[in-house]
């Protein structure tokens, strides 16, 4: 058990129920008018509010144990400040503080605090995020610069091997090494796609036209598999708030489509309440299920809850930058749906 944790959003806690308790005890011992009794009843709102707060401070999983620290410090500077000063305001003999004002004061000023921690609290965490992202792109970058080189290498090996070996079954191994040294290339080129998708700029998004950049998409794919059958149904004036990286999210749907099925592909678009969708419908035997409920966001991503296919987590990454979503229908055939806001 954590008992700093426990510890912090008890005092939390603590500070709502004695609130609450003067508060009450207004009310209980008579009051003069509907003025005193809205400030005792406030005092009781205020105090079942900082009561529930520091459970929440408890029980939330985003909030780490120094962090609920933080919060519960700024409420305990809250209330000595304001209790030191009530203390000498009630130290006069011609000053009289009903139990309410008290109460009041001493509550506001601790939700006041609260905020303030947590809003503290919010900035270290954007710091700390911004810090981990940072590390995250380095990474990226050395991971992909050695993938690339790598895969260059073993590519170049293998063709040679392939050209100079007479055995067919050794002959067979190096067509295989560079199958997997072209799939390695590949991901490289797909894991630069999902880091632009992770520093993507809105700022940067324009208004994009749908049947251009699908048939633009569907004419690089045919250069690559030209037995691909690929049929659009996209009408004109269709666009969407979107940039260069919706071709690469496009392109991995259609030729995920085009690789699985080797069957027709088709792509159709369409306007719908403020958004566009745009499917890649296949006859194919579909998206396994685990595949499937991690990328349109069924279910919680986990260590263990998790999607394996790259091209699949690329297209997700980049309709998550537009905030848009990603829907899978496997009811006849496989259809993957982007859905995105409209320009």
């Amino acid at each position: 058990m954590d008992f700093v944790r426990l510890g912090s959003g008890a005092s939390v806690s603590a500070t709502g129920a004695v609130v609450f308790a003067i508060a009450l005890s207004a009310v209980w011992n008579g009051y003069a008018s509907l003025y005193d009794l809205a400030l005792a009843g406030l005092g009781i709102v205020v105090g079942l509010t900082l009561v529930a707060a520091g459970a929440a401070l408890v029980v939330l999983d985003a909030l780490r144990t120094n962090h609920v620290l933080r919060v519960a410090g700024w409420n305990a500077l809250g209330v000595l400040v304001l209790g030191i000063v009530l203390a000498l305001v009630a130290a006069s003999p011609s000053v009289s503080l009903p139990p309410a004002v008290v109460a009041d004061v001493l509550g506001v000023s601790a939700v006041a605090h609260v905020l303030i921690g947590v809003n503290d609290v919010r900035r270290i965490r954007v710091g700390e995020l911004a810090r981990e992202r940072q590390k995250l792109a380095v990474l990226n970058r050395i991971v992909r610069h050695n993938l690339r080189n790598d895969a260059q290498v073993l590519l170049g090996n293998a063709e040679g091997l392939t050209a100079e070996l007479a055995d067919d079954r050794l002959a067979k191994m190096a067509e295989t090494i560079a199958a997997k040294a072209t799939g390695l290339a590949s991901m490289n080129e797909k894991l630069g796609v999902f880091q632009a998708a992770i520093d993507h700029d809105p700022d940067a998004e324009r208004g994009v036209d749908v049947r251009e950049i699908v048939s633009s998409v569907r004419e690089n794919l045919l250069a690559d598999y030209p037995d691909a059958d690929v049929e659009l149904a996209v009408p004109d004036s269709l666009a969407v708030r979107a940039d260069d990286k919706l071709a690469a999210a496009l392109e991995e749907a259609i030729e995920n489509a085009i690789v699985h099925t080797g069957g027709p592909v088709t792509v159709s678009a369409a306007r719908s309440d403020g958004h566009v969708e745009i499917s890649v419908t296949d006859e194919g035997p579909g998206i396994p299920e685990h595949e499937r409920v991690s990328i349109t966001g069924d279910t919680e991503i986990t260590q263990l809850e998790h999607g394996t296919g790259v091209g699949l987590w690329v297209i997700r990454s980049v309709v998550d930058a537009y905030d848009g979503t990603v829907s899978i229908d496997t009811t006849d055939g496989t259809t993957v749906t982007i859905h995105l806001p409209a320009a």
